[in-house]
């Protein structure tokens, strides 16, 4: 993939995602194809892929978007359960899967759900998009589950770091997206906060409280209040001293 200069951006519809990415490439047609396919994509934590990407397109890492084709993660040709779960966290669907149609004609060529990757039961802002073809726009397909190709675009919000210890170690993983987390993980972080409340509350000095007794405002002469006092012409000396 060239590396684009100063001013340009890939920046495709979602349609163009489809139609002339993810579709040429079921069909078979890799000749241009510059979305780069990586094969493990969901066994690498998200702050790794730039990285990769980087590797395998030669394209600068820094930025907010990366583009990706890889086989279709289903653990079963009829299964809907996918694997996204790496050494450090686990992708979460965090939407409804939307209909993808053509601008013009309406068609449905496919549609997408959106996940966000959750790093130790803590959400983070790494997003992922997965767009997923229209098997009835395919000869041969009877299901979506049986195309051979998703394609996903990572994403970085604002602020997410990149400075995150790499921990990929290879290998594959038995477990899926809905596998729930251990227990014994939840009792720890519960007990963590609970220490570090109890040490912040000793830490503060103790708070003197005021009693009922509220001050006496009228025993300082500025606060009693004078009586109005009339002249001998009730009122009339302050026109004519």
């Amino acid at each position: 993939m060239e590396q684009f200069q100063g001013g340009y951006r890939f920046s495709p519809t979602e349609e163009e995602l489809i139609n002339d990415h993810l579709m040429r490439k079921v069909l078979g047609y890799t000749d241009h194809c510059i979305v780069p396919e990586l094969e493990d994509f969901y066994a690498w934590d998200p702050w790794d892929l730039p990285r990769v990407h980087q590797e395998i397109s030669n394209v600068p890492s820094d930025g907010w978007d990366w583009y990706f084709l890889c086989p279709s993660p289903y653990l079963a040709q009829n299964s809907e359960r996918i694997k996204r779960k790496t050494s450090s966290g686990n992708w979460k669907i965090t939407s409804q899967r939307d209909e993808i149609k053509t601008r013009d004609t309406r068609v449905l060529i496919g549609s997408k759900r959106i996940l966000t990757f959750y790093k130790n039961r803590v959400k983070t802002g790494w997003i992922l998009h997965e767009y997923h073809l229209n098997h009835k726009l395919l000869d041969g397909y009877s299901s979506t589950l049986q195309i051979p190709y998703v394609l996903c675009r990572l994403k970085r919000k604002p602020g997410e770091s990149f400075d995150i210890s790499p921990s990929f170690e290879g290998g594959e993983s038995s477990v899926t997206d809905d596998t729930p987390i251990a227990a014994e993980h939840e009792s720890t972080e519960d007990t963590d906060q609970e220490s570090s409340y109890q040490a912040t509350l000793e830490s503060l000095s103790q708070i003197e409280l005021v009693d009922d007794n509220h001050p006496n405002y009228y025993s300082h002469y500025s606060y009693a209040p004078q009586p109005y006092v009339y002249g001998d012409n009730q009122g009339n000396d302050f026109f004519n001293p």
